[in-house]
């Protein structure tokens, strides 16, 4: 029992180490990266919904051919507003275009979609393969698609972090004597109790990765003329030209206050509403001002950090405008921090830790000295 224990165990943790990987991943880059779930059916019998594949990013100087599954968005036309897609290749090539198909469509996307085909630049991964049969692991991605829909609830997640607290504190209760008796060495109940709070702080840093936003601003300053860059809504503007742009709806759709701020490192970019606190139901629309005074071309990564008010709404400003990732990483341990730091507060527990770990270390050591 105690081997089929570690089994499940190691699958669950393989199983969450997964999705949580999907996640982050392609919350990180804002495109599909290493493991993606499959939202429909189009592919079937290929893969279908509920499945997680497994694919590969690619450069702008990989090649693609026919038959490739790849993974891709369409910039224009009637299939712009579908995101992510994953079909095949029949038909094209780099110059003209690429036709695809969902493997289970009667029609191409081309000529369902109302839109072209397929440019080469939209093109960012292809489903790894082996013998033309995509890798894929059955069923898990339906816990990344169930975790998407609670994201219209940010609070759902938080509340499942504190049943499995709840849960963690339970079981020591209910197994505590049982532990006692049997004099365990070792630090099996310190490492529970680490290992719960950290699992808190996840599920809190990837709800709040989930509900946030990173944006990626291209624009150029000219000193003599203005014109239009692919893909920006600012283009090339001129020296001293000040340009105000609609950016971002910010919405608490939860029962608890939310902090957001919207930063950037850009010191030619301000914004309406950089820190503003959104009380349960809160929608407010944000605007971007671009003041042009340093010539040159620009990439700007803007960031919409959406936080539960562990700190105070002013300190979790100031961590987001040094770093985004430092204010997630802060505000994501608050909550699981008290556990994971409770084998050094109660006196038995402290001793216990202190004493393995004078323990292994002199282990460590005696290893160390058998070796030189």
């Amino acid at each position: 029992m105690r081997k089929l224990s570690k089994l499940i165990d190691i699958i669950l943790y393989t199983i969450v180490a997964i999705v949580l990987t999907a996640a982050i991943t392609s919350a990180l880059w804002d495109k599909p990266m290493i493991f993606s779930s499959v939202r429909s059916n189009s592919m079937y019998p290929s893969f279908q919904r509920s499945d997680m594949i497994l694919i590969k990013s690619i450069s702008d100087k990989d090649t693609v051919n026919i038959g490739d599954i790849v993974v891709f968005k369409v910039e224009e036309g009637g299939l712009s507003s579908k995101g992510w897609i994953v079909h095949r290749i029949i038909e094209g090539n780099e110059e003209i275009g690429y036709i695809t198909k969902g493997d289970a469509n009667d029609y191409t996307d081309q000529a369902s979609g109302g839109t072209g085909p397929i440019k080469r630049e939209w093109i960012v991964s292809k489903v790894l393969t082996i013998g033309n049969k995509p890798l894929k692991i059955p069923l898990i991605g339906y816990l990344t698609l169930w975790m998407e829909k609670l994201q219209a609830n940010p609070y759902t997640m938080p509340v499942i972090a504190v049943i499995l607290a709840a849960i963690v504190g339970i079981s020591e209760l209910i197994n505590g004597k049982k532990k006692r008796r049997k004099k365990k060495s070792g630090l099996d109940l310190q490492l529970v109790y680490f290992f719960g709070g950290l699992t808190i702080s996840i599920i809190m840093g990837a709800t709040m990765l989930a509900t946030s936003q990173r944006l990626i601003l291209p624009y150029e300053v000219s000193v003599s003329s203005a014109g239009v860059i692919m893909g920006s809504n600012v283009g090339i503007i001129k020296v001293g030209d000040e340009i105000e742009k609609s950016l971002s709806e910010l919405s608490n759709k939860g029962f608890f206050p939310i902090v957001a701020t919207v930063t950037t490192k850009d010191e030619q970019i301000d914004f309406s509403h950089s820190l503003v606190t959104l009380k349960p139901g809160n929608t407010i629309e944000t605007t971007m001002n671009l003041k042009a005074f340093n010539p040159g071309k620009y990439e700007s990564s803007i960031y919409v950090g959406m936080f539960y008010p562990f700190l105070p709404s002013r300190l979790i400003y100031n961590l987001s405008a040094k770093s985004y990732w430092l204010a997630l990483v802060v505000v994501s341990l608050i909550p699981g921090f008290p556990l994971m730091l409770y084998p050094l507060i109660d006196r038995n527990m402290r001793k216990k830790t202190i004493k393995e770990i004078r323990r292994l270390t002199r282990r460590i050591g005696s290893s160390i000295n058998i070796f030189n």
